[in-house]
């Protein structure tokens, strides 16, 4: 407070100094001298007379005469001039306006700071930031504010907005039994919100290790049913029934979430996955034809609906780099727009070669169809990890555009490594 008054009083001096000189300095006349003014006068006139010379208006003679009485009067005018002095003088109304300046100003200032600003904002009013600043500056550790925070808590146990920030500083400090317990007061107080089941729901299942099952699951059921298009509701929501063995559900909950999170990659490609691993537990998969060199050049029936049919190969190069047991997935996606799979078929690598047809059987989402489209992209790709996202030293290949609903046999031959 006392360095804020300082500072204001050091610029109210400045502002002084710089008036000051203007203030205090002589004010002389600042008239031209008289006899200055004559002869100026006198060249003009005699420029005026030697014009009229030239042009012929005035005769030689005439031009003599006239500039004869020009000069006998300027001699007449600067000897009446020299016999008086060039008045001046000084005034002490300059001392008076730096007084009247230097009472006033600081007035005036101090006047409207106090009506038009905010001096509480000078002084903290939070007891940790004052403490700091007895301190030194040093503000309080995050222990310390939550230490505050709980003592606060205690003297006005009805805080809810209290009790929900401690929880949310609890989950951040990996505190999740007293994040769990926080979030529980607040349900007490305010009942059923969504935020707040889903926060406690949150902090008993990471109290758990991860695990939904039971007290966690009941409230993210009751979040749901308030919120059914809340963006952690469902994502909660499709965990939680995923381990309560439900992926049926799960993965309606995570279709739900899907047109939500289309702006962020990451997420989709997140969820893509979880719905992938979620299908292939329920049984949902796309129909597989007989894979046989012999028949491949015979043109399948296409099913009903509109789809893509793709003959999958591994080049011989990479061949020696693909294990019989891993991964394969075969899949369509949209040549523009989101990169989640239209329609996708996991198969293991020692089915190949292999024909399977990509229709809306295999679709991952009921607004993202196959049948849709006129022009995807259709690929298979070898997955070292087992996972659905795409990682460095998969082998892959791909082939684009085509047509959807076209009467003949995709060729898609594995022959790249992805970097």
């Amino acid at each position: 407070m006392t360095l804020f008054w300082i500072i204001t009083a050091a610029m109210i001096l400045a502002a002084l100094a710089m008036l000051a000189p203007s203030l205090l300095r002589t004010r002389q006349l600042h008239s031209l001298d008289r006899d200055q003014q004559n002869v100026v006068i006198a060249r003009e006139r005699l420029a005026e007379l030697a014009a009229e010379r030239d042009q012929g208006t005035l005769d030689q003679a005439q031009f003599e005469q006239a500039k004869g009485e020009l000069e006998r009067s300027l001699l007449s005018d600067l000897d009446q001039q020299s016999e008086q002095a060039a008045p001046a003088g000084t005034s002490g109304g300059g001392r008076l306006a730096l007084g009247i300046v230097a009472l006033f100003v600081p007035a005036l200032t101090l006047g409207l700071y106090a009506y038009l600003g905010t001096p509480d904002l000078v002084e903290p009013r939070n007891p940790a930031l004052a403490a700091a600043h007895e301190r030194g500056g040093e503000l309080p550790s995050v222990e310390q504010m939550v230490g505050a925070l709980v003592e606060r808590l205690k003297q006005n146990p009805e805080d809810t907005n209290g009790w929900y920030l401690l929880g949310r500083t609890n989950m951040a400090l990996k505190d999740y039994a007293g994040a769990a317990a926080a979030f529980e007061t607040v349900h007490k107080l305010v009942g059923d919100e969504p935020s707040v089941l889903l926060g406690w729901a949150d902090a008993l299942a990471m109290n758990a290790n991860g695990d939904m099952r039971g007290k966690p699951t009941e409230l993210i059921r009751r979040a749901v049913k308030l919120a059914p298009e809340d963006t952690t509701a469902l994502w909660l929501a499709g965990m939680a029934e995923e381990q309560a063995g439900n992926p049926e559900l799960a993965i309606a909950h995570w279709e739900r979430l899907v047109p939500q999170i289309q702006d962020d990659p990451q997420a989709s490609a997140r969820i893509a996955a979880l719905i992938t691993n979620a299908r292939e537990k329920s049984g949902v998969s796309v129909q597989t034809l007989a894979a046989a060199p012999e028949v491949a050049s015979s043109k399948p029936t296409i099913a009903a609906g509109r789809g893509v049919t793709v003959r999958v190969s591994l080049s011989p190069e990479l061949s020696g780099k693909a294990s019989p047991d891993e991964a394969l997935f075969v899949y369509a996606r949209a040549l523009q727009g989101p990169k989640m799979p239209l329609a996708a078929a996991r198969m293991q690598v020692k089915d190949l070669p292999l024909t399977v047809l990509l229709d809306d059987s295999g679709a991952m989402m009921p607004s993202m169809k196959i049948s849709n489209f006129e022009q995807v992209v259709v690929g298979a790709r070898v997955s070292r990890s087992g996972g659905a996202i795409t990682q460095s030293g998969d082998l892959k290949g791909e082939v684009a555009p085509v047509e959807v609903g076209a009467d003949n046999v995709v060729e898609i031959v594995i022959d790249t490594v992805v970097p």
